[in-house]
């Protein structure tokens, strides 16, 4: 009895590194596309609780943000600063795919909104601390150890809402390494 409760209750934990690029645009603020181009690294760590089942959390630093450029001249670029802790439901369907979905918690350290190369600074003082987004992930795996990386994410409420609200859209492309 004692032999099998060890067994029950033992948990194997792997981690590792994620890195890459990130694209983002703000719905609401009147811009469009994905043109504001920041980067993303961090560390996870995960436990399987079957061959296809698992869980991760992550905890990285992220920008995100919106840009606009006509005729070479930058009209508008909002620059947001992240740090984001996203748990995570792990899939794994076939061998060397792996698709994760859940919920981001994010907390912005630092915000800069600038229009034709000028500072805003009344433009940024209703910009909420704290974002929470749905988020989507597939990856994979080139190895055991190195895979590739796609990752969608939306706020489920607004970031900004004076005068109008805004809410965070992020398409990350990146690498995944596992250490453990």
């Amino acid at each position: 009895f004692v032999g099998f409760g060890n067994n029950v209750f033992a948990q194997r934990f792997d981690g590792g590194v994620i890195a890459g690029l990130s694209t983002s645009q703000v719905d609401g603020d009147t811009q469009k596309d994905y043109k504001k181009l920041g980067f993303y690294s961090g560390v996870y760590v995960e436990t399987e609780f079957n061959k296809v089942l698992g869980a991760k959390i992550e905890l990285f630093y992220i920008t995100k943000g919106a840009k606009k450029v006509v005729n070479d001249i930058e009209e508008f670029n909002t620059t947001l600063h992240y740090v984001e802790m996203p748990f995570l439901i792990t899939i794994k369907p076939v061998s060397k795919f792996e698709f994760d979905v859940g919920f981001a918690l994010s907390y912005l350290i630092s915000s800069k909104l600038t229009s034709f190369g000028y500072e805003i600074k009344d433009g940024l003082y209703d910009m909420h601390d704290m974002d929470f987004g749905g988020i989507i992930t597939g990856s994979y795996f080139l190895n055991e150890k190195l895979g590739i990386n796609v990752r969608f994410e939306y706020s489920v409420k607004p970031v900004k809402t004076d005068p109008h609200n805004w809410y965070n859209s992020n398409l990350s492309f990146g690498v995944v390494y596992k250490i453990l």
